[in-house]
């Protein structure tokens, strides 16, 4: 069986619209847990797996599974599961196990199923932490909030305390040229990233502004663009995107690329799962 894999290690999409919020609301005395930025735009927390404590785990909100380095796993003893899943444009060997508890401040899940990954060989950015925490633990909350400025994570716990399915992945329309693209809301990028193939297919006279530059991230190669009469929640504007190569659209349908989060230059933003939608100001 295949999995989508995106971001530092990002799995599945759905659709959901966003909404950009003045303000958000934080009547409901949620709980707080300080983190620390990595790479410039990471947001790490410390958490626990099973009965170790004091490891880093990423907030990805591209991953829907979490993820536990391999050699956290090992330590833990967990058996582990051989599968492979897509990771943008090839195909990884990854494991799955099932850990007996994983906890980032208010959340906590028992017996959950997680990805295991030797992290510092498939992303650069993922070296000296110890996992990722997915959608699978924070949609554990009604809403999380990311205060960037106070460097404070919020969850907002659901008062019923009834579980709710693990969503996917955000997906946000941004509008490029005139025409419509659907991006997952990434804490785990630091860029716009698009499926080339995919944009190029809408425009055929795509315009671009300056010399494309060729980059790489990590083991992907792209090219950075720079492109005008780019929406998202406000007025058009040249906007700098990366252009990547991406799967068959069979493979992952309705999705065409990556809003890295940090690009929004955002004081805070909001993921609301009890309404699906998603917020920054």
């Amino acid at each position: 069986m295949r999995r989508i894999m995106c971001a530092v290690l990002a799995i599945g999409c759905t659709s959901h619209v966003p909404v950009r919020a003045q303000e958000l609301d934080l009547s409901r005395t949620p709980m707080a847990i300080p983190f620390s930025i990595a790479s410039d735009f990471l947001v790490v927390v410390e958490g626990r797996a099973g009965n170790v404590g004091g490891l880093k785990f990423i907030v990805d909100t591209g991953a829907t599974h979490s993820v536990l380095d391999k050699r956290v796993a090992t330590g833990l003893q967990l058996p582990q599961h051989a599968q492979q899943i897509m990771n943008f444009d090839r195909l990884i060997p990854i494991e799955w196990a099932e850990l007996p508890e994983l906890q980032v401040g208010p959340l906590q899940a028992k017996r959950l199923r997680v990805m295991v990954v030797d992290l510092p060989k498939y992303s650069e950015i993922a070296r000296g932490v110890d996992g990722i925490i997915g959608l699978d633990l924070l949609s554990r909350s009604d809403k999380f909030t990311i205060d960037y400025s106070k460097k404070r994570l919020y969850f907002e716990l659901s008062v019923t305390g009834s579980a709710r399915p693990v969503p996917l992945c955000f997906v946000v329309p941004i509008v490029v040229q005139g025409r419509v693209m659907r991006l997952v809301v990434d804490t785990g990028v630091s860029d716009i990233v698009l499926y080339g193939g995919r944009l190029k297919k809408r425009l055929a006279k795509m315009r671009i502004e300056g010399e494309p530059k060729a980059m790489t991230m990590g083991r992907i190669a792209g090219t950075k663009v720079t492109l005008p009469g780019v929406q998202l929640g406000g007025p058009e504007k040249a906007i700098t995107i990366i252009l990547i190569n991406g799967p068959e659209d069979r493979i992952v349908r309705g999705l065409d690329g990556y809003l890295g989060v940090a690009t929004l230059h955002a004081n805070r933003v909001e993921f609301d799962f009890a309404k699906m939608v998603f917020y920054w100001q």
